[in-house]
């Protein structure tokens, strides 16, 4: 993971600056840190069994966008998007759900400071209201709340250190439909690859969903809410590079891994493996 996150800055050009090796210094961490909550996030919900293979397609979807890897905006966005998505599984067992809502809508605001189209993973917040606890009406009126918050919170933060009030229209990016930018060829590959990784590995979970409990399948249904709110992103998210595509890493790493725990022979899963790590190279060396 360090090599190819390495390769993706070499390719843009790395500048011995303090402030860009601390930069560079940060985004590593915030690379890595949702690999390992994710795959806490897997297993304590029972999303997957016990190993690896999450933090394995997660590495792979997420390298063979090396732009998103060298992005710091979209980096931290997904990091809150991660704990939002935490919280919002977590108000299965019933306890301070109040709290977690709030704390997911604020994860989400802060996701949208960094990259403003995230907001619409709030979505999330309000189908886990839904399936968990949707009697209570007072619980509808949280995310609003939350949102509400860090945007108080910004205005106080522009007023302290720029003495101006947070500007709503610099906040909000434009809608575009422009895909011009993945007609490139090493984005039309990145494209392609996790266009083919989507359909395959929905499919897959598709058909194993209908094995699952019925008090797993709120959280498998919020986990296809959030593949398809990412793919949503995607289509209007302005200046198009596929960095907006790392969202989807998330969804398909969790719904790709029910691939991997299927019965396979051995050699074939071993090759499946190596395909996953190798493809990545490919695209950042060539």
């Amino acid at each position: 993971m360090g090599i190819l996150f390495g390769i993706a800055h070499f390719k843009k050009g790395f500048v011995l600056e303090s402030g860009y090796i601390l930069l560079v210094m940060l985004s590593i961490f915030l690379y890595v840190l949702p690999m390992l909550a994710l795959n806490f996030v897997a297993l304590k919900n029972n999303l997957t069994n016990k190993g690896t293979f999450t933090i394995l397609l997660y590495a792979f979807l997420t390298s063979v966008l090396p732009n998103s890897l060298i992005s710091f905006p979209v980096l931290l966005s997904n990091v809150f998007v991660l704990f939002a998505l935490h919280n919002i599984l977590h108000m299965r067992n019933e306890k301070h759900i109040k709290a977690k809502i709030l704390n997911a809508a604020i994860c989400i605001g802060l996701a949208s400071l960094a990259y403003f189209w995230s907001i619409g993973f709030i979505l999330l917040v309000f189908l886990g209201i839904l399936y968990f606890d949707a009697k209570n009406y007072r619980n509808w009126f949280i995310p609003f709340i939350g949102i509400g918050t860090v945007y108080v919170f910004a205005n106080c933060f522009t007023l302290f250190f720029y003495d101006s009030f947070f500007r709503f229209t610099a906040y909000v990016d434009p809608i575009s439909f422009s895909f011009q930018g993945y007609l490139i060829k090493e984005q039309f590959f990145s494209v392609g690859i996790l266009s083919i990784c989507t359909v395959f590995f929905f499919s897959v979970y598709l058909v194993k969903f209908g094995r699952k409990t019925a008090n797993t399948k709120p959280i498998l249904r919020i986990v296809i809410a959030y593949l398809i709110v990412a793919i949503g992103i995607a289509i209007i998210a302005p200046g198009k590079n596929t960095s907006e595509l790392f969202f989807m890493a998330t969804p398909l790493a969790l719904i790709g891994t029910t691939y991997f725990e299927m019965s396979h022979h051995r050699l074939a899963k071993e090759i499946n493996v190596w395909v996953f790590i190798l493809i990545p190279f490919i695209i950042l060396l060539f």
